[in-house]
């Protein structure tokens, strides 16, 4: 009963931290897209811990509840980023299994996956993904998978995986150019531009940017 009760409530600080982040809080709980609605008595204990805030049957999450909610999102998209790079998963198994796996991830296995993976900012579907220490430490322990192309060795093919770039008309001068996640690339030389092959296509950029492009190498 106290792992039930514990899954409902795991269930529910993520939806409402999701539902938050698109401003739909607070939020009556019986719209949120839960497997089970916590039941009344329930609710009471979850509000009894001061994990949740209640008026007039709409729920939102207190300081407390809601660092526990960004844990389980950033588990839980840094698990979907995992399973699709690492594993090539698509839609179809993707948020199942991460929804599984969130669970199980102690803080240390999280932020070797988080560094592993290049301290990614988005999930596959392009929600953010709450950094961790790690991500502001810079942790380089684990041999990340996921590098810089800058990093990225002369003669190495590699494929896109996400674009941190702050500035809106770069990004779009990026895509016009085909370089974009899921993109393959070939890395031909550093100095003294970089250059890229696209298939046919060729594409100059400067270090600064490639710094912003992260990759995969592939084979």
């Amino acid at each position: 009963m106290e792992d039930h009760r514990e899954h409902a409530l795991e269930e529910l600080l993520e939806a409402l931290f999701k539902a938050r982040e698109d401003g739909h809080t607070p939020i009556d709980p019986s719209i949120l897209p839960l497997a089970t609605i916590p039941s009344d008595a329930e609710m009471k204990i979850f509000i009894e811990r001061r994990l949740l805030n209640c008026h007039h049957g709409k729920v939102d999450l207190t300081p407390e509840g809601n660092a526990i909610a960004e844990l389980l999102v950033r588990r839980h998209r840094l698990a979907e980023r995992l399973f699709s790079e690492i594993l090539d998963l698509n839609d179809d198994g993707l948020h199942s299994t991460s929804c599984s796996f969130e669970h199980v991830l102690d803080p240390a296995v999280t932020e070797s996956v988080c560094t592993m993976l290049g301290h990614p900012p988005t999930c596959p579907h392009g929600k953010r993904i709450p950094p961790g220490e790690c991500c502001r430490e810079s942790r380089r322990e684990v041999a990340p998978i996921v590098i810089p192309l800058k990093d990225l060795p002369v003669g190495s093919n590699a494929r896109i995986v996400f674009i941190t770039t702050p500035y809106h008309q770069r990004l779009s001068r990026l895509v016009n150019l085909g370089v974009v996640p899921g993109g393959r690339i070939f890395l031909h030389q550093k100095r003294p531009s970089f250059l890229l092959r696209l298939g046919a296509t060729e594409v100059a950029i400067d270090e600064q940017i490639a710094s912003e492009i992260f990759v995969r190498k592939v084979e």
